[in-house]
Parts: C-alpha cells; structure tokens; sequence
C-alpha cells in the first residue's frame, strides 16, 4: 500500500480507532517500511507539553474581592489613625506638647497610607518580592519626608538646637528628641515591616508569582 494512505491511517491505528482490515494492513505494511514504522514510534513517544489548569473565574473573583477588601481595611484604619492624631495634635496648639501626635501618630499613618497607591500599579512589578520591597521602600520614603517637612512646619533649626553645647548636651538633645518621636519611630518601623508583609499578600491573591 502507499506510504501516504497509511500515513493518513495511522494516527487512527494508534488511537485504536481503524478497523480490524485496516490495522491488518498497517501491520503488514509497516514490516517492510521503517519510515512508517519510525512514525508510529515518533508519535506514540511522550510529548513534552504540560496542560496548565486554568485557574477558576469563581476562584480567582473571590481573590480579587478579598484583595479589594484588604486595601480598604488597610485604608480605613489609616485614615482613622491620621484623625486621632489630628483630634489629639488639636488640644496643643502650642507648648511643649505640640507637635507631639503629628509626630508619633500622624507622620507615621499617612507615610503608611500614602504608599498604599502603590498597591494599583501591582500589574506592573515583574515579580511580587519585588513588589513587596518596592512598597517598603516606598513607605519609608514617604514617612521620612514627611519628618523632614515638619521641621520646616514646626521650623526646628537643628543647628540652632545643637549650637553652643558639649558632648554630653548633644546627647542629651538627641535623646530627648528620640523620647518625644519614640513612638513615631517605632509606628514607622511596624508600618514598614506590614506593608512588606501585607503588599505581599495583597500581590498573591491577584495571582503575582
């Protein structure tokens, strides 16, 4: 029989899918044929295609509105943070408590919330460390130069603050100042270390690897 009508049978004859008369004459054909016989060989071995399941639209719906819902989470109580500072900043207006809560409280949420815009350009990291870093980073930056800008607010002249004064004065200053921004130094270092953590779990329900 000719090569190309066997050919054209055999994918059936490997599916087991020709009739009895046509496997007989494929087998009787491919004992004088190596290129036939070569065929069946090359079609029956393993390919090494891998089928993807693709992941549920149900599934991957749900992600998306527990991702939504965290950012709003996140948002809120960002926000309702920055109002209590702003409540509490407003009963000193003036001594030695003001500047206090914008300090300790204010800086350090908006810094957080600020950085959560980040979290719409996810599509655009390559990766979701890389992601997450980038929102560390981010809140970080945006938290240090919102310290720089309450100098110029609450006009704190550094040099004028260490002028005039020995070693053991400096430390003194320096010490008082970490005191009175304590509690702003360590929300910025709690809010660094959850946005790192939480950006990445926000990138893994929209399904960044």
């Amino acid at each position: 029989m000719n090569c190309n009508i066997v050919k054209d049978l055999i994918p059936l004859y490997i599916d087991g899918c020709c009739s009895e008369e046509s496997g007989r004459i494929i087998e009787e054909h491919i004992k004088e044929c190596d290129n036939c016989i070569k065929l069946i060989d090359d079609m029956k071995a393993p390919d090494d295609i891998v089928f993807v399941l693709e992941q549920p639209k149900s599934f991957s719906k749900l992600n998306d509105w527990k991702a939504s819902v965290l950012q709003s989470v996140l948002l809120f109580v960002s926000f309702a943070l920055i109002t209590i500072g702003v409540a509490l900043e407003a009963r000193t207006p003036s001594g030695i408590g003001n500047g206090f809560w914008a300090l300790n409280l204010v800086i350090p949420s908006t810094g957080f919330m600020l950085s959560l815009a980040n979290w719409y350009f996810v599509k655009v990291y390559k990766s979701r460390k890389i992601f997450s870093n980038a929102s560390l980073l981010i809140t970080l930056a945006i938290t240090l130069c919102a310290y720089v800008w309450s100098m110029f607010n609450y006009q704190v002249n550094l040099f004028d603050l260490f002028a005039g004064k020995d070693f053991s004065g400096v430390i003194e200053v320096a010490y008082s100042s970490l005191l009175f921004s304590g509690i702003g130094i360590v929300l910025t270092v709690a809010f660094c270390v959850l946005s790192k953590f939480l950006s990445n779990r926000y990138a893994k329900m929209l399904g960044k690897e």
